[in-house]
């Protein structure tokens, strides 16, 4: 289905008004205040010539400006029809000042919102009609071009500055929506990994009983007591496997890629990467406070990616020189504090709360995940005195 052209060609190919109403109502009192002042001073004896049609000729200049924005080609048109009228009715508009102003509100609307041939013809056409009456001698053509050509330079200007807002506009739409997508696709991605973690904690657990099972079985005939270690061994870690499986659950695997069998790193192995990190040239003081007991192989591998994504940024973000890193094992939870002296990731309005915030990277958002999996919380913020603070705690036992 083919769309009926606008009037007299005219198509918009710049924004709309932001306010319709509003400009209505603006360019109405425009139209109707150029009115008075015309017919104020045709009736002052300002203006030579023929009163009646001086009268009837100022209104067909000025009204038609009130619907200046909607119709610019046929405004264009009918003040310039105008301006020739005038002349043939042996009207001199030379001192007229409400026909100037006409001239050149209609000379920007119509360098503002009409395609930009459209627009030099409108322009032209003006142009010719002032020129034809009211104009005179070379001086004053040139003064008109002058007049009528800076009033169209600043329509395009205006035009062209509300086609670069509106493409900024769309650009923000659309790096949000990116952004969106890509804190979208990290989540996913990072629990995707969370859970090829999780099956192999429950892999080697499952491997552990099966095992011990075995010892069990060779002993439970010949001397059951010696049986009763590998049965309890089994019952811990067939509950500390049910836990791992049941927060499992809903979490998807990106593959079906088998998982080694060997158990994850563990809260046990911090030391070893506080190492690491002095050999990338970070001064780690570590300290582990409280004695540690069971702790469940999922929270135990989560704590301690926690402080190896902290560390890591350290190291490849925060241009530190020192972080502190302190374990701490309460009942019920284990708290980790990791903090540094550098400059921290990017201002992006970090929240008064204790809430996550999300930078540049995914890290942040892996040990939110990891947290979150097993009802904890990571709070991830700049330190009011320089550098950054990273702060978990993570439940220890297990609900249901």
């Amino acid at each position: 289905m083919m769309r009926s052209p606008a009037p007299f060609g005219y198509r918009r190919k710049v924004p709309p008004i932001p306010s319709l109403t509003r400009a209505a109502v603006l360019d109405a009192v425009l139209a109707g205040g150029l009115a008075v002042l015309a017919e104020a001073q045709i009736f002052a004896g300002q203006v030579p010539g023929p009163r009646a049609s001086a009268v009837t000729l100022a209104l067909l200049m000025t009204l038609p400006l009130a619907v200046r924005r909607r119709y610019p080609l046929a405004v264009a048109v009918v003040v310039s029809a105008a301006f020739v009228l005038h002349k043939l009715a042996g009207i001199d508009t030379y001192n007229f000042w409400p026909s100037i102003i006409a001239g050149l509100v209609v000379a920007y609307t119509a360098a503002a919102h009409l395609r930009p041939r459209v627009a030099a013809l409108a322009l032209a056409c003006l142009y010719t009609a002032v020129a034809v009456s009211s104009l005179r001698g070379a001086s004053g053509v040139v003064w008109g071009a002058i007049v009528i050509g800076g009033a169209a330079l600043a329509g395009f200007a205006l035009r062209d500055r509300r086609r670069h807002v509106a493409q900024l506009a769309e650009l923000a739409r659309q790096l949000e929506l990116a952004r969106d997508e890509n804190a979208r696709v990290a989540v996913v991605g990072e629990r995707a990994r969370i859970a090829r973690e999780l099956h192999d904690v429950v892999a080697h657990s499952v491997s552990v009983m099966v095992v011990q099972a075995g010892a069990a079985e060779e002993v439970l005939g010949t001397a059951p007591d010696r049986a009763a270690g590998p049965l309890r061994s089994i019952q811990d870690t067939g509950r500390q496997a049910l836990v791992e499986l049941r927060r499992l659950l809903g979490v998807l695997r990106t593959d079906g890629t088998e998982a080694a069998l060997a158990p994850q790193p563990g809260l046990d192995q911090v030391g070893a990467l506080a190492a690491q990190v002095r050999e990338a040239g970070v001064a780690v003081d570590l300290r582990v406070d409280g004695e540690r007991d069971d702790v469940p192989a999922g929270v135990d591998l989560a704590a301690y990616r926690i402080v190896q994504e902290a560390l890591t940024n350290v190291v490849k973000h925060a241009a530190a020189t020192r972080a502190d890193v302190r374990v701490g094992y309460r009942p019920g939870v284990i708290e980790l504090e990791i903090l540094d002296d550098g400059r921290g990731p990017a201002a992006n309005g970090h929240p008064a709360s204790g809430s996550l915030t999300i930078g540049r990277g995914h890290g942040l958002i892996g040990m939110h995940e990891r947290a979150s999996l097993y009802g904890g919380v990571v709070e991830a913020r700049p330190r009011p005195e320089g550098g950054f603070a990273v702060r978990a705690r993570l439940p220890v036992k297990s609900a249901g």
